[in-house]
């Protein structure tokens, strides 16, 4: 089936409130297992095909090897590509871990998951929402901030080999002695990407019956607890909107284009000719 040819639902589908908070945070979890053997894969579906031998159709190991994976270049004792001399990565988190990066050898950045685990982005957002209904419902910056460093510093916590440079910026950042409030850091590079979002998406939740304006207060402050992103918030603050709206009764097809506008229309006909 081509991908044009999938529309979003035009209707409402009946469900709770609370069904479709949990749905969201199910949806997460699985879409992040399902895509992770295919992180970084930018030969698309031939590459997929090629690695897997077919199609992705359920939960699958990633494979060991990538060929044009950066995971080897990249600073193991901070942010973006650099040394292999530092720690960050296999000493402070990501627990023994540091030889999937060594340079000269070509992993797969989740190589050492196994087939339906989450990366270490989703483990994060689990903390998130853990860290919310654990205070009551409310999302509270130093309840996550606390969940989060503990669990990225416990051998163990996790399987996933591979951590962003914004985890490698904060770790290193709280090595020299940083305050906590001033670890989350941006490279102008790798911080302010789509992975930053993940964790909006249970605040957004938690937040969805309070006033709009207070909700995108909580979601862009959501957004710069482990980085210091503006884009993050900004966006996280528009993912929120579509999910308040999602689960307010509105259809997917309806808030996609309310959302994206004339946008959401011109992408689709850019990308394939079939759309009428």
């Amino acid at each position: 089936m081509a991908a044009a040819s999938v529309r979003a639902p035009s209707e409402v589908l009946t469900a709770a409130f609370a069904d479709r908070v949990a749905g969201a945070l199910w949806g997460m979890h699985i879409g992040d297992a399902l895509a992770m053997p295919a992180h970084w894969f930018y030969g698309g579906e031939r590459q997929v095909r090629q690695t897997y031998g077919g199609n992705i159709t359920g939960y699958v190991k990633p494979s060991m090897d990538l060929s044009g994976s950066i995971m080897n270049l990249s600073n193991t004792g901070g942010a973006g590509r650099g040394g292999f001399d530092g720690d960050i990565i296999g000493s402070v988190i990501n627990h023994g871990k540091k030889k999937y990066w060594e340079p000269g050898v070509s992993c797969h950045y989740h190589c050492t998951l196994q087939a339906g685990e989450n990366t270490i982005e989703s483990d994060i957002t689990r903390e998130c929402y853990n860290s919310i209904t654990s205070n009551g419902g409310t999302f509270s910056s130093q309840v996550l901030l606390d969940r989060y460093i503990k669990f990225m510093t416990t051998p163990g916590s996790h399987n996933d080999c591979y951590a962003s440079t914004y985890h490698r910026m904060f770790f290193a950042n709280k090595e020299r002695g940083f305050p906590l409030d001033q670890c989350p850091d941006n490279d102008n590079h790798n911080v302010d990407t789509q992975d930053g979002l993940t964790i909006t998406v249970p605040v957004a939740l938690a937040t969805a019956l309070k006033p709009e304006r207070e909700a995108d207060a909580i979601i862009g402050e959501s957004a710069q607890v482990l980085r210091r992103s503006k884009a993050c918030a900004q966006y996280g603050i528009a993912l929120g909107h579509m999910l308040r709206d999602l689960i307010a009764d509105k259809a997917l097809a309806q808030v996609l284009e309310s959302t994206a506008g004339r946008t959401l229309e011109s992408t689709l006909r850019a990308s394939d000719p079939v759309v009428a």
